[in-house]
């Protein structure tokens, strides 16, 4: 569909009309991680007007150009390189997610799940030179491993995953949820997973005091859920200390290179044209949209929808590592990050949610998702990755 689509392009910024296969990778973002293969990250900050901080290259974390680095010694130029790099890693996410979720939702909606993501509106991203499938493979790997009490496994990948895409807090904030839940189904009760036909209120020596309430809370939540038992809830706490720490290395990073404690959200927050605020961008976006006095209505549609749609019995089913990623990876969008048209990229981390939609339609609606999926590819690749529509977006 890429090479279609390049068929119509016209002159861009990067290249003339018709671009080649590697011209057509260079476009948008995959320019950053070309730039710091070429040269690295700046020691200075640019500076725009009025003295803020202007676009630069610390915004992206350099594993896929690390990785792209040794094929371009066999010879390929980076753009290639780097696309070969993340069509490996979305092979490999594919895989990995299959592993996880299929013992949760059975084997086919489980490939229906990979049909769905691989399939969605931007899963074009996931073989051009983008991080985004690095990031895929990456939490899907750490949140498996976890689940499984491979605890350093999980711990290798969340800080492998720390150079690669901004996954660190929203890992962080999983981790330490399903933690809290894992506390709570324990309180007063902390013998082995329950059965299906455990009754919270007649569990342990605190069954009708808060430990009852807390665990029948955690029940109700996760009524399947299997638990890790002791040694697996103080694997979680170290996880979760461990993705708060690395949540903060390209921060820091960024911080000792510059001299300055900022560099990173300044960088982040250059293409917003603002400060680092949390959670107001979604009201400034809706004004945008559908003006002041209906900007906060349509949030809160998105936010009932979101919520709905996460608190179904199809979501749930996925277990507590996967929902537990796409809630905190929900809160973490709504504190952090500008939904520009870019959001409809950024969404691809809740893949989960593919397989939670497999499970629960029948083999027609499977179907309708995946062609409405192909659909909308057409008008991402046209409309925001090709610049060939008089509708004009940014990836």
């Amino acid at each position: 569909m890429l090479r279609l689509g390049a068929q119509d392009t016209p002159a861009t910024p990067w290249a003339g009309p018709a671009p080649s296969w590697s011209e057509h990778l260079s476009f948008w973002d995959a320019g950053w991680y070309e730039r710091i293969f070429r040269e690295g990250y700046p020691a200075i900050l640019p500076e725009g007007g009025g003295g803020a901080v202007a676009q630069n290259s610390w915004a992206f974390m350099p594993l896929l150009p690390l990785l792209a680095t040794p094929l371009t010694w066999l010879g390929l130029p980076f753009y290639p390189a780097a696309a070969l790099v993340a069509i490996t890693a979305s092979g490999a996410g594919a895989v990995i997610m299959d592993r996880w979720l299929a013992p949760r939702v059975g084997g086919a909606p489980s490939l229906w799940g990979v049909a769905l993501t691989w399939t969605s509106m931007c899963a074009a991203v996931l073989q051009v030179p983008y991080a985004e499938s690095l990031g895929l493979v990456l939490v899907a790997g750490a949140l498996m491993a976890a689940e499984r009490g491979r605890f350093a496994v999980s711990a290798l990948l969340i800080m492998v995953g720390s150079v690669a895409r901004p996954i660190g807090l929203p890992l962080a904030l999983t981790l330490g949820l399903w933690w809290l839940w894992e506390m709570a189904a324990a309180r007063g009760h902390d013998g082995p997973s329950d059965g299906p036909g455990d009754d919270p209120g007649e569990l342990g020596g605190d069954g009708g005091g808060a430990g009852g309430r807390a665990r029948a809370w955690a029940r109700r939540l996760g009524p399947t859920w299997a638990r890790l038992g002791g040694r697996g809830r103080a694997g979680l706490a170290a996880l979760t200390a461990l993705a708060l720490v690395s949540a903060l290395v390209w921060p820091v990073a960024a911080w000792v290179a510059t001299g300055r404690m900022d560099a990173y959200t300044a960088t982040e927050t250059s293409w917003r044209g603002g400060g680092l605020v949390p959670f107001l961008p979604w009201l400034d976006r809706g004004q945008w949209w559908v003006g002041e006095h209906l900007g906060w209505l349509l949030v809160a549609c998105a936010l009932a929808l979101a919520a709905l749609g996460l608190a179904s019995r199809a979501s749930r089913s996925l277990g507590p590592a996967a929902w537990f990623w796409c809630v905190a990876y929900a809160l973490y969008l709504l504190a952090f990050f500008d939904p520009t048209t870019s959001l409809l990229r950024i969404l691809l981390p809740l893949a989960p949610l593919a397989w939670a939609a497999a499970a629960s339609v029948g083999r027609r609606g499977r179907w309708a998702l995946a062609v409405a999926g192909v659909m909308a590819q057409a008008f991402w690749i046209s409309w925001v990755w090709d610049l060939s529509s008089a509708i004009t977006w940014v990836p």
